[in-house]
């Protein structure tokens, strides 16, 4: 993880500008350990800056990418996710409950995959959906009532 001096000069190392509201959403995500959708980071953000737009958002999400401090996820395939952990790792969403976890993936897998395509691959993202322990325990407590 990063602090947010540290992304600010990696923002500044990128070339970025470090602005006000750039810097309202990196301490927003500053040692967040959840997936907060765009919707999310919007809504708090218009806590401090009422007139920021969600083009600001999907902007900056998209440069702290680029830049090497997040990840855009797209697990659902209806929303966008801030994941403020920028190293290798792969995304479990439950079919249950909607959550999203982190689990590791190992370089060597990651290699694996790259090499697998026959162009350039410059970034990895891993889904894999299911139920989570809690969503699984629950169904199998319900099927043992018949």
């Amino acid at each position: 993880m990063w602090t947010v001096e540290e992304a600010r000069e990696r923002l500044k190392s990128y070339g970025a500008k470090v602005t006000i509201q750039r810097l309202g959403i990196l301490k927003l995500l500053e040692n967040r350990k959840d997936h907060p959708p765009a919707e999310r980071i919007y809504s708090e953000m218009r806590e401090y800056f009422p007139t920021i737009s969600f083009a600001t958002i999907y902007s900056t999400a998209q440069l702290l990418q680029d830049a090497g401090l997040m990840q855009i996820i797209t697990i659902d395939g209806k929303r966008v996710f801030f994941d403020p952990n920028p190293e290798v790792h792969g995304h479990f969403r439950c079919e249950g409950c909607g959550e999203i976890f982190d689990f590791p993936v190992e370089g060597k897998i990651v290699d694996e995959l790259k090499s697998c395509a026959a162009h350039n691959v410059s970034r990895v993202q891993l889904y894999l959906y299911g139920l989570c322990s809690q969503c699984a325990e629950k169904v199998e407590a319900g099927s043992g009532r018949d």
